[in-house]
């Protein structure tokens, strides 16, 4: 147990700084030579501090999921930003054109109907808006069909002064944590021909593509390999959950090149049974959507939610266990994303000391 436990109350958000750090050095590393630009997504961390760690490594923007996380980095000086969900309704677009006269912004549509409303919000401000059309390459959510859809509205920004058109976006997030590499590979490939489809057809028509944008932390090194996306879009590989840390990386089977950097601390606070241990930590600390946490350094224990604010602590073998009343435990979360949100601070910990706080600056900002 690191001593810097023993200062913390619990349940708390904990950054291991150095895992971080080595987490966004290799992911500079494994772009390097490669002509795709990094431009991560800040809906993992929530963090304007780790999206500065990113860009002096090298990242070119950023991308956020919703126009609040958008003005909150803004209001932290990052000025180029992506958001990568349509913005839609008056109340949207006058928070986009307060936005546009000091932020580069880029934002993505993929419906006829909302090219004019965001023509005239940039043209109110002043500025010109680049535009990405989002094209649907499986992910089933939002997008465009492959083919000409994408040129329809392309053609549609053409027509608008104050709007740019600046390329395409394809992702498919459900292929980021298929453990075979395989199997995702053959979804990546299949998700870019789609996206490649797209892209032919708004050439043939006449216009120029700056941007493919697209991609996550599992999908990587395919998309490096394929070459179709020239900007990359990945957010996890700064703390790799637990879903992230069993995919195979390769062709050959190995781990993702990054480290477990985001645990949830816990502490016993009950023991009622020889079996089970009950920990203050549960759906209010940790998120469930995509299963339960895995106790750090603890192969032989198993987690299972119990409520609001507790969890269950078990031996895999169902015999009795070795935990004390008010020993800590740490838990990686399934899912980093959605547990952060959780949480209104990271403590920041190097080499088990404490070294800081961070605010979890865009929690909550979903709209």
């Amino acid at each position: 147990m690191s001593m810097a436990h023993f200062e913390i109350d619990t349940p708390a958000l904990l950054i291991d700084q150095a895992a971080l750090e080595d987490n966004i050095r290799a992911m500079r590393d494994l772009c390097k030579g490669f002509p795709a630009r990094l431009r991560p997504h800040t809906k993992t961390h929530k963090s304007p501090l780790i999206a500065q760690l990113q860009q002096r490594a090298g990242a070119t923007g950023l991308c956020c999921a919703k126009l609040g996380e958008a003005e909150r980095f803004a209001s932290a000086g990052l000025n180029d930003i992506m958001v990568t969900t349509p913005l839609v309704g008056q109340l949207k677009l006058e928070r986009l054109a307060a936005l546009i006269p000091s932020v580069n912004m880029t934002v993505v549509a993929d419906n006829l109907a909302a090219i004019a409303p965001l023509a005239d919000v940039a043209h109110s401000a002043g500025r010109l808006l680049d535009i990405v059309v989002e094209v649907d390459v499986g992910q089933g959510r939002c997008g465009v069909p492959p083919g000409a859809a994408a040129t329809a509205i392309v053609q549609e920004i053409s027509r608008h002064p104050s709007l740019r058109f600046a390329g395409l976006q394809g992702y498919q997030g459900k292929l980021q944590g298929l453990v075979s590499y395989e199997e995702r590979r053959r979804g990546v490939k299949e998700a870019m021909e789609k996206l490649q489809t797209s892209a032919d057809d708004v050439r043939r028509a006449g216009f120029d593509i700056r941007i493919l944008t697209g991609g996550g932390s599992g999908t990587l090194p395919i998309d490096l390999e394929l070459g179709v996306l020239n900007e990359l879009q990945p957010g996890s590989y700064v703390f790799m959950d637990a879903s992230y840390i069993q995919i195979g990386w390769d062709a050959d089977g190995n781990p993702p090149p990054f480290r477990s950097a985001l645990t949830v601390l816990t502490t016993v606070t009950s023991r009622p049974a020889d079996d089970r241990a009950v920990v203050d930590a549960g759906w209010k600390s940790v998120s469930c959507d995509s299963g339960p946490p895995i106790v750090k350094d603890r192969p032989d224990l198993t987690f299972e939610f119990a409520g609001d604010e507790h969890g269950i602590v078990r031996d895999r073998s169902a015999g009795p266990l070795d935990l004390r009343l008010g020993e800590t435990l740490e838990l990686i979360p399934s899912h980093c994303d959605t547990t952060v949100n959780l949480h209104d601070r990271y403590v920041v910990l190097r080499e088990g000391r404490i070294e800081d706080t961070w605010d979890v600056a865009t929690r909550g900002l979903s709209f």
